[in-house]
C-alpha cells in the first residue's frame, strides 16, 4: 500500500527534526520484532519501512528533496521510485554545485587579482620620476584620504561580468584618483624640491657673499694693521733715533709683521719691537741728551722754550721727557693743544685696536693661550678707557674722585704703547695735568 512518509511516522509535514526523531522512536519500539513474537512478519516490515521513512524525513537535505516532490509513492521497499528520484536529484544538485563552485573560485580568483593588480598599478606609478610615499609616512594632506588605500582595495565590493571584462568598475575609478593624487603630489614634492634648491642657493649665495665680505674687512683689516704697525715702528725709530742695523733680530720687522694673518698677533709684533726699540735708546742714553740738548736750546733762546711752542712751528717731543720733565714742562707752561689732542687720539685708537683684538681673538678657536690673551687684552682696555676718562676730566677741569692723589695718578697704566709710544707718557700726563690743577686752585 501507498501511504506518505508523514503519516507513517504519524506526524504533520511541520514537524522539527526532533519532533520527528521522537516519532521514530516511539514507532520502532513499537514495532520491533522482539516486542511483536505474535506477529514478527508484520513487525518486521513495519520496522523496515519505519526506519526507511526515518533515513529520508530525519535528514533535513533528503526531507527537502521529498518536500519538493512529495507526491510521489513509496511502495514499502528499498527500491521504490523516491530512491531513484532521489538519487537523480542528489546528481543533479551536485553538477548545480559543482558549476556554481567552479563560478564562484573563477569570481573570486578574478577578484583578487584585479585587487592586487591595482595595488601593483598604483605602486608603480609611485615609483614614476621622483617617488611618492604612498604608506602612512607620506607628508602631503592630499594623502589623508588614502592612508588605509590597501585596505580599500582589498575591502571594497567589486562587480566582475565573466566574458565581457576582467576588471571591475570599482577598482578602475579608485585607481584612477589614487594617480591623479600621486602625481598632484609628486608636482608638489618637486615644487617643494625647487624651492628649497633656490633656498638653498640662495643661502649659499650669501654665505659666500659674506665670506668674502669678512675676507676682505679681515685683509682689509689685517693690510691696514700692517701699514699702521710700520709707521709707528718707524716713527718710534726715528724719534730715538735707532737705525735698521741696531734692531737684532726686529732688523727685518717688515718681513716679519707682512708675514702674520691676524691683527692681534701683528699688534703684539708691533709692540715688541717698540719695546725694543726704547731699550735700546734707553742704553744709548737718548732721553737725557735730547733734553740735555734742549734746555741748551732753552738757554740760549735759539730755537725757543721747551713748553712745546716753538717760533719755528717745531713740537715738543712728549714721548721722550722724563717724568720730572714732563711735569716740569708742563707747570713751567699750559701743554699746547694739538700735543694733548695728539695723547687723546693715541689713547683712543689704542682703545680701538684692542677692541678689534679681542673681537678677532673671541672668533679664534678657545685655546688656553688664546683665553689669557683675551683676558689681558681685556685688562688693558679698561685700564686704558679709564685713563682716557681721567684725562678728560682733569682737562676739563673736572678732576675725578683721585686726582688729588698724586701717587695713584702716578701708577697710570706705562706698560702699553701706543703710536710711537704715547702711553709711556700719559701717566706723566695725568700727573702732570694734576698738579698744575692744584696749583691754581691754590692760588
Amino acid at each position: 500500500m501507498t501511504r506518505e512518509f508523514y503519516k507513517i511516522l504519524e506526524i504533520s509535514e511541520n514537524a522539527t527534526q526532533e519532533e520527528i526523531k521522537k516519532a521514530y522512536r516511539k514507532l520502532a519500539l513499537k514495532w520491533h520484532p522482539d516486542k511483536n513474537p505474535n506477529n514478527r512478519e508484520e513487525a518486521e516490515e513495519k520496522f523496515k519501512e519505519i526506519n526507511e521513512v526515518y533515513g529520508v524525513l530525519g535528514n533535513e537535505t533528503s526531507r527537502k528533496m521529498y518536500d519538493e516532490w512529495g507526491g510521489n509513492s513509496y511502495s514499502g521497499s528499498r527500491n521504490y521510485d523516491f530512491w531513484e528520484e532521489f538519487e537523480k536529484k542528489l546528481r543533479k544538485w551536485e553538477e548545480e554545485a559543482e558549476v556554481k563552485t567552479k563560478e564562484k573560485l573563477w569570481q573570486l580568483d578574478a577578484e583578487f587579482l584585479d585587487r592586487e593588480k591595482t595595488i601593483s598599478e598604483i605602486e608603480d606609478e609611485s615609483e614614476k620620476g621622483r617617488k611618492v610615499y604612498i604608506y602612512s609616512e607620506c607628508p602631503s594632506k592630499l594623502w589623508e584620504p588614502y592612508i588605509t588605500w590597501q585596505e580599500k582595495i582589498r575591502e571594497m565590493p567589486i562587480t566582475i561580468v565573466k566574458g565581457k571584462k576582467e576588471r571591475s568598475d570599482e577598482l578602475k575609478q579608485f585607481k584612477e584618483e589614487m594617480i591623479a593624487v600621486i602625481r598632484k603630489i609628486r608636482k608638489e614634492m618637486e615644487e617643494e624640491k625647487e624651492k628649497k634648491k633656490q633656498e638653498k642657493q640662495q643661502k649659499e649665495a650669501k654665505n659666500q657673499a659674506e665670506e668674502q665680505a669678512k675676507k676682505e674687512r679681515e685683509n682689509s683689516s689685517i693690510n691696514r694693521a700692517i701699514t699702521t704697525a710700520i709707521q709707528d715702528i718707524e716713527k718710534v725709530m726715528s724719534e730715538k733715533e735707532i737705525k735698521i742695523e741696531e734692531l737684532g733680530e726686529y732688523s727685518n720687522y717688515k718681513e716679519q709683521i707682512n708675514s702674520l694673518t691676524r691683527v692681534w698677533k701683528i699688534h703684539s709684533l708691533r709692540e715688541e719691537i717698540i719695546d725694543s726699540i726704547c731699550e735700546l735708546a734707553k742704553k744709548n742714553n737718548q732721553n737725557i741728551s735730547e733734553f740735555t740738548s734742549k734746555n741748551k736750546q732753552e738757554a740760549k733762546g735759539e730755537e725757543g722754550q721747551i713748553s712745546g711752542k716753538s717760533d719755528d712751528n717745531q713740537k715738543p717731543n712728549y714721548n721722550k721727557l722724563t717724568r720730572e720733565e714732563l711735569i716740569k714742562t708742563i707747570n713751567q707752561k699750559d701743554l699746547e693743544n694739538n700735543s694733548l689732542k695728539e695723547i687723546i687720539q693715541a689713547l683712543e685708537r689704542k682703545i680701538e685696536e684692542l677692541e678689534e683684538e679681542i673681537r678677532e681673538l673671541k672668533a679664534e678657536p678657545q685655546t688656553s693661550q688664546i683665553q689669557q690673551e683675551i683676558k689681558k687684552r681685556e685688562n688693558y682696555l679698561q685700564e686704558a678707557r679709564s685713563s682716557l676718562e681721567k684725562i678728560n676730566a682733569l682737562n676739563n677741569g673736572n678732576p675725578t674722585s683721585d686726582t688729588g692723589n698724586n701717587k695713584s695718578n702716578n701708577n697710570f697704566l706705562t706698560s702699553l704703547v701706543i703710536g710711537g709710544g704715547i702711553l709711556a707718557v700719559v701717566g706723566l700726563t695725568v700727573a702732570a695735568l694734576a698738579i698744575k690743577k692744584n696749583k691754581k686752585r691754590r692760588t
